[in-house]
């Protein structure tokens, strides 16, 4: 393990010449060696920048600790490295945990959420007494007529209650009993576009054996528009407000759902026919766009406390799936990783102020897969950066400061 040396910005001699490390940080990005590690690297920066946005639109959240602050205060920050999947991460830093205002957390949460959903999908398509048929899953999606101008909370609590209507309808019960339904994982998503907000539910259904799912779709279409009408909802058409999908559609929804890379592709994937997903609010805010800056607190704020996705009590047990939290999820890190670094917190505050925990994490990567030695080139470059442009406060406290770098120097 290497231990990073002390630096504070205010030591003159660790400062090097002008052009020396910046250059040599980023001449050699396109060659071929990098490009074993640049699709990883590209995509969490997005992450970090992403993260940075939210803090700055959301000041008074949990995201503002998230990846800066320490979990042991008499200890610095870590970094760690996973040789065999060559990338490195941080360690003794805080987890926010959140799910739906964390570009970072929310990857690695909805990563093991979907974990979750394919494992349980796994073990019921081939458990006990459905071995040779195969118990079947399906996807349900469920959502209602909406415009602009609709309040998103009252359009989340108007679905809730019909969801609840929905399932404790003594039709819809009795048909599902029928059919040998044993539980069902419920996730909420939601979009904006044209017609404002669109909250929607895609709901995972496991049945003892395959079903008519045509038959049912129609039945269900026609309980799901007297919940909305009961709930106080615009009611949806029978033909776009129900959609019932067999198992090859629900094996590609649950190997989809919560990908790492749905983050950061939003330039790439679209809501339909237009619509914008949170993560592309809050990328668009990034860009300059202002309306869409206030449409992702609205998010946030709407979705605050609430759960990505909702299992049906018992099938967790019954799919053998451990519960697990959203923070357990996010605090998860690389089990075969290894300390390769110790940041002093000068150094991690430098970093901090210019933006660079990608970076440097990027630097890291490379330096040990190659011997190089970028990690410390960038902080040099963040020194010599940060002593331009705090140059009058660094000749105002001169004295003040060389007594603290030679005590700090001090063996």
């Amino acid at each position: 393990m290497k231990s990073t040396p002390l630096y504070t910005p205010f030591a003159p001699s660790l400062i090097p010449s002008s052009g020396s490390a910046l250059g040599i940080l980023t001449k050699s990005c396109a060659t071929p060696e990098f490009k074993g590690l640049a699709e990883i690297a590209v995509r969490r920066a997005a992450k970090y920048s992403l993260q940075n946005q939210a803090v700055k639109l959301l000041p008074s959240e949990r995201v503002r600790f998230c990846l800066r602050h320490r979990v042991d205060a008499t200890k610095g920050i870590e970094v760690r490295y996973n040789q065999k999947r060559e990338q490195a991460h941080y360690s003794n830093v805080q987890r926010c945990g959140s799910v739906w205002t964390c570009p970072i957390c929310s990857a690695q949460i909805s990563e093991g959420r979907r974990q979750e959903l394919k494992q349980g999908m796994e073990y019921w398509q081939g458990l006990g007494d459905w071995k040779e048929t195969g118990g079947g899953v399906y996807l349900l999606t469920l959502t209602n007529p909406h415009h602009q101008g609709d309040n998103l909370v009252q359009l989340l609590e108007g679905q809730k209650k019909a969801l609840h209507r929905f399932w404790t309808l003594r039709k819809s019960r009795e048909m599902f009993k029928a059919l040998g339904k044993v539980g069902h994982i419920t996730a909420t998503e939601v979009t904006h576009g044209v017609n404002g907000w669109h909250p929607h539910y895609h709901i995972l259904l496991f049945f003892k054996k395959p079903i008519n799912s045509k038959s049912l779709r129609n039945f269900l279409a026609t309980c799901w528009q007297n919940c909305c009408e009961k709930s106080g909802l615009k009611v949806p058409s029978l033909e776009h407000g129900c959609d019932l999908r067999d198992g090859k559609y629900a094996d590609k929804y649950v190997s989809k759902w919560g990908l790492a890379d749905e983050v950061t592709k939003g330039h790439i994937k679209k809501g339909k026919e237009g619509s914008a997903t949170p993560w592309d609010l809050l990328r668009q805010s990034e860009e300059g766009c202002e309306q869409s800056g206030r449409l992702f607190q609205v998010f946030a704020e709407a979705f605050k406390g609430k759960r990505q996705l909702s299992w049906s009590k018992g099938l967790k047990s019954l799919l053998q799936v451990d519960e697990v939290t959203d923070e357990q999820l996010a605090e998860v890190t690389e089990k075969d990783s290894v300390e390769v670094d110790i940041l002093a917190m000068e150094l991690w505050r430098l970093i901090l102020r210019y933006k660079s925990r990608a970076d440097y994490l990027k630097a890291k990567e490379h330096d040990m897969k190659f011997g190089s030695e970028r990690a410390d080139n960038l902080i040099m470059t963040l020194a010599e950066r940060y002593t331009k442009d705090y140059v009058h406060e660094l000749m105002a406290n001169a004295d003040l400061h060389n007594v603290r770098y030679h005590a700090l120097a001090t063996p």
